[in-house]
């Protein structure tokens, strides 16, 4: 893996260095201190990742991944900065990963392993749709950005709200019902407590006893389909 290490602090951009060194997955490391820099590098360098810091002289991080968006194959972004307001804000560049400085060597590390699983060419398939849907999910000082095409489904049981999707399990903080309004053309409900992800459907059955279940890509086990909410599933065939 190649990795491109922007961050106009040279304490951090090091530590960073430092960190990728000890990385059997990571071979090549080059870094830039600011986004003209940055951009620069990238036109000969073909990194598979960019860490990018946020706030910097000149053009901002933010700024600069929507540059390296453009690009014919660009690289994941993944923002390593020292504020976390700016999560949101990520997820519409297109970022893989936002973690909060000081990073830690493990959490650098599953970050580079998420990126990974995501292909060059699924990147630029992102880049040609307006607007990533995404997801933040907080894990003590980290937030993991989950893009909505990865999710598989939603469930509730009792105080806990989990994410199934490509990267596992994830607990959430947000109920069901806000989930569902934040997505209502992507989400759909099959039962009172689990939402799906309507364009993994590819089957609804009915068994010997009556009940309904939806088949989901990617998903080896059927999810299971309330009476109540069949008839609006049965619409979506």
């Amino acid at each position: 893996m190649k990795v491109l290490v922007v961050d106009d602090e040279p304490l951090a951009r090091d530590r960073l260095i430092r960190l990728l060194a000890d990385m059997d997955s990571v071979n090549n490391v080059k870094s830039a201190a600011n986004g003209i820099e940055c951009l620069e590098k990238l036109s000969t360098f073909q990194a598979d990742v960019v860490l990018l810091d946020i706030r910097m002289p000149g053009e901002n991080g933010l700024q600069v991944a929507e540059q390296i968006n453009q690009l014919i194959t660009p690289p994941a972004i993944i923002f390593c900065t020292a504020y976390d307001e700016y999560a949101l804000e990520a997820f519409r560049v297109k970022a893989q990963n936002y973690l909060v400085k000081p990073v830690s060597r493990v959490a650098l590390s599953k970050a580079l392993e998420n990126s990974g699983q995501v292909t060059r060419a699924h990147i630029s398939t992102l880049n040609h749709q307006a607007e990533v849907d995404a997801i933040s999910v907080h894990n003590g000082r980290e937030k993991e950005l989950v893009p909505l095409a990865e999710v598989f489904y939603f469930r509730a049981d009792q105080k806990y709200v989990s994410m199934f999707c490509e990267r596992g399990e994830r607990i959430m903080d947000d109920s069901l019902k806000a989930f569902e309004e934040r997505f209502p053309d992507s989400l759909v409900r099959v039962h009172r407590n689990t939402l799906v992800f309507r364009p993994r459907i590819e089957r609804l059955h009915r068994d010997n006893e009556g009940g309904y279940w939806v088949t989901l890509k990617d998903v080896p086990e059927p999810i299971s389909v309330s009476r109540r909410h069949a008839k609006d599933i049965k619409k979506l065939f």
